[in-house]
């Protein structure tokens, strides 16, 4: 399962959608043909069954961003722009997570309009951009 990716592949401002239930081989394919997706797998044989498909080679998080990254470059304008939860594009305002931060230390607030997730800038997410960073993803040249 490709679960930890889909999230840093959202964090990364990626369009992605993770199955949250258990579904078929041919289910995901038709899912993935009909939403026009490009499918990742680590399994093999799934993936020679769907031409718009790439086989993810490692199990390792890191080596599994730079795979994708190197394919296809992140663009940092959209680093934080989607939810890790449900892929929705965030939106800019509190609406109601007041109970979930300390409106006094932070500035700016975003949320999700589809589930309600509300996200803001932190430790958390520093750590987040530090290892996308020391991962070379913004940069031309990337580590393997």
């Amino acid at each position: 399962m490709l679960g930890r990716l889909a999230r840093y592949m959202r964090i990364m401002g990626y369009d992605t959608s993770y199955p949250n239930l258990e579904i078929s081989d041919s289910e995901l394919i038709e899912i993935s043909r009909a939403d026009d997706r490009v499918l990742l797998s680590r399994d093999k044989q799934l993936c020679s069954r769907y031409k718009q498909s790439i086989y993810i080679i490692s199990d390792r998080i890191d080596e599994q961003i730079i795979q994708i990254t190197n394919l296809e470059r992140p663009r940092k304008e959209f680093l934080f722009s989607r939810c890790t939860i449900c892929n929705g594009v965030l939106v800019k305002g509190d609406h109601n997570c007041e109970e979930e931060y300390d409106p006094r230390k932070i500035d700016t607030v975003y949320h999700c309009p589809n589930c309600g997730k509300c996200y803001w800038e932190g430790t958390h997410s520093h750590n987040i951009l530090a290892k996308l960073e020391s991962l070379k993803v913004y940069n031309e040249t990337q580590t393997e």
